[in-house]
């Protein structure tokens, strides 16, 4: 790497020891991004903007990432927009080809996030980008007709993360606009995008992303995902209408529709993720199971690996509890390896242990109920590395006996992270039995996986 020569004439005593790292790290064939910033940074405490620039143009060719977050460089002068712009066209002109992610992102909670709508100029110079892969931006809001323009001229873009601007017009009866919608998202295998903060305040600016999640799903087959960043749409809706095949690997639905759903799923022969809102506010019978014909539906996804089932509790105003077997979970997906579930009982009476492919175990018990569980059942999968269930209750011989499977190597060989957090309705007395023996069960787990002991928790709620 060659001085700048605008370089040459921004050296000064005061800043002596600045050139003097400047011209070692420029002696290097390369130069790692974390200690670039690190340098930038000590420049930006005692150069302005424009300084810094020329720093950076003077070491820019020896950095050999593929990805960088613009927020990075311009987070040293926050105030100064066109040292983000300055950035953003070095890299431009100078990295375009090697860079395959690139972020404009800062640590911001979605529904307080109100980003300025990004320039032409910046989306324009982003388009040069012509080898980005992954393109994440959220200090900037995109119009959908500037996002759409600019997605269009990057060939290799397949993942994108961006704020949308919920003013946006949406022609979703235009057959133009549904053609130009399809062709500049065609290659886009990943589509996330986040509301305004303000879009929060309001069910009807909300309402433009469910429309524009559904327009997505119907007219973009070629997605793997597309989710909106901080709200649960369901997108049975749209399924239901979907007349061509999709390579969606995610979905979320509505349990109440699964049955009238049930004849396109054919169209989503990719689906690897199913999350399911299983509360049906109809149903009044009493000691009601879940609904099996239902849960049996789910043996059409054939790749599922992936379940998660939400709001699997009664309403308030039912007096039944939501029961559900996990044995008939395993028949129904066989291939499962991870399992979420909010629920209000769990039926754990047979052993698990052919539950080969169950990796991740996670189950929330949302009830009042004082049935206690079989702890060694509901551990039994022999390859379980991740393990959390909590708000249940156990029996001082349940804890016993999980202990001394533990040590005799019977369940969680293979765990690399196991929390249990009881219901704390017990009285003093039984509370400190069990909490003696969870700490056996704790020791016992640290003992045979030599596991850091901040990943295995024991305690009550």
């Amino acid at each position: 790497m060659e001085l700048n020569e605008n370089m040459e004439k921004l050296t000064v005593s005061d800043n002596q020891d600045i050139f003097d790292h400047l011209r070692k790290l420029m002696e290097e064939e390369s130069v790692s991004q974390e200690v670039l910033l690190n340098f930038l940074r000590k420049c930006s405490s005692k150069m302005d903007w424009s300084e810094t620039s020329e720093i950076l143009s003077s070491l820019i060719d020896g950095l050999m990432d593929v990805k960088i977050n613009l927020n990075d460089f311009s987070e040293m002068y926050p105030s100064e927009s066109d040292y983000e712009l300055k950035v953003l066209q070095l890299f431009a002109s100078r990295k375009a080809t090697q860079i395959s992610f690139l972020e404009i992102k800062n640590a911001v909670n979605p529904s307080e996030n109100n980003p300025p709508q990004i320039e032409s100029q910046m989306w324009t110079e982003i388009t040069k980008f012509k080898n980005v892969k992954n393109l994440s931006i959220n200090k900037h809001q995109f119009l959908l007709k500037d996002l759409m323009e600019m997605c269009k001229n990057m060939p290799s873009l397949n993942e994108i993360e961006v704020v949308i601007d919920c003013e946006s017009e949406l022609r979703i009866d235009d057959p133009q606009f549904i053609q130009e919608f399809s062709s500049s998202f065609k290659k886009i295998k990943e589509f996330m995008f986040a509301p305004t903060g303000r879009a929060f305040e309001s069910y009807k600016t909300m309402s433009f992303y469910k429309k524009l999640m559904d327009f997505g799903i119907k007219n973009l087959p070629n997605l793997n995902r597309i989710l909106p960043i901080g709200i649960n749409f369901y997108m049975s809706k749209a399924c239901m209408e979907m007349n061509i095949t999709s390579q969606l690997q995610y979905l979320r639905l509505n349990a109440i529709y699964l049955e009238e759903f049930a004849s396109k799923f054919d169209k989503f022969p990719s689906v690897q993720t199913l999350a399911v809102s299983w509360s049906e506010w109809n149903d009044n019978s009493e000691g009601r199971k879940i609904n099996e014909n239902k849960l049996n539906l789910l043996k059409n996804f054939t790749k599922l690996n992936d379940l998660h089932f939400s709001n699997f509790t009664s309403p308030e105003h039912l007096k039944h509890k939501m029961t559900i077997n996990l044995k008939q979970i395993q028949e129904t997906c066989p291939l499962l390896s991870t399992l979420e579930i909010t629920v209000d009982d769990v039926e754990e009476s047979q052993c698990m242990s052919s539950f080969t492919s169950l990796r991740y175990l996670d189950i929330i018990y949302d009830t009042e109920s004082s049935e206690k569980v079989c702890l060694i059942n509901l551990l039994s999968p022999p390859n379980l590395e991740v393990v959390h269930l909590k708000g249940f209750l156990v029996t001082r011989q349940g804890l016993r006996e999980a202990t001394s499977k533990i040590k005799g190597k019977a369940i969680l060989t293979k765990v690399n992270k196991f929390r249990l957090y009881l219901k704390g309705h017990t009285s003093a007395t039984v509370r400190g039995a069990l909490e003696n023996e969870g700490k056996r069960l704790v020791n016992a787990v640290l003992k045979m996986r030599q596991i850091d002991k901040e990943a295995v928790t024991f305690q009550y709620l």
